[in-house]
């Protein structure tokens, strides 16, 4: 299990058990995660904007309240142009990338029957942005603190099983995209991928899912 996960889980269990008869959401999602452009020295490096999937796991710590853990996986393309050594723009070049998201948030329910519950949400956490050697382009591995604010609806077919609805911004905090370069040094020359860190940008997600609810 990756260490970050299980950070964030060891967190939401604490949570969970001062209540040990807390009612428990699970709820696994898909959807669409919505990236953008991102400006870098004389271009933007497009983000592509793909579908996303992963889980949420929530516990009820005090009525119309919920403290939940999300995990969830996005696989992107970053498009720009090479900065070649001579300062000047080069070829387009698409880099593969990841993007884990790593969360704790609070539900704010606003219950007008116990069938349909709309909801606020505000969640922090962390991304990481990760990258394979491609071509001539080294790994990259990065981690930026995020914030995430949203809301939706759940929807409850009966006691235990319903569907969820959410619409989200996220900020991943000093998030600016890849840059491509290629440079000369005394062991030759070569090019890298890395991901800059001057700029915030705004992302989003759309997601929908089944909740599967126990406890009293």
């Amino acid at each position: 299990m990756n260490k970050l996960t299980k950070v964030f889980l060891t967190a939401l269990i604490c949570i969970c058990t001062q209540n040990l008869f807390a009612q428990i959401e699970i709820t696994p999602f898909g959807g669409w995660h919505w990236t953008g452009k991102v400006p870098a020295y004389r271009q933007n490096i497009k983000v592509s904007d793909e579908g996303n999937y992963g889980i949420r796991v929530g516990a009820t710590v005090r009525p119309q309240v919920v403290a939940e853990f999300e995990w969830s996986h996005t696989s992107n393309a970053a498009m720009g142009r090479e900065y070649l050594i001579n300062g000047n723009l080069g070829d387009f070049v698409t880099v593969p990338l990841r993007m884990n998201y790593y969360m704790l948030g609070i539900q704010y329910e606003s219950t007008f029957d116990d069938v349909l519950i709309p909801y606020g949400l505000v969640n922090f956490g962390l991304m990481n942005i990760a990258a394979d050697s491609f071509n001539n382009y080294g790994s990259v591995s990065e981690i930026f603190f995020t914030a995430g604010v949203g809301g939706g609806f759940k929807y409850f077919f009966s006691e235990h099983v319903g569907i969820r609805l959410q619409a989200r911004l996220l900020f991943p905090m000093q998030f600016g995209g890849v840059g491509f370069g290629c440079g000369i040094g005394t062991g030759g020359g070569g090019c890298g991928a890395g991901v800059s860190t001057y700029t915030s940008i705004i992302q989003g997600d759309f997601t929908g899912g089944i909740v599967l609810k126990f406890g009293e």
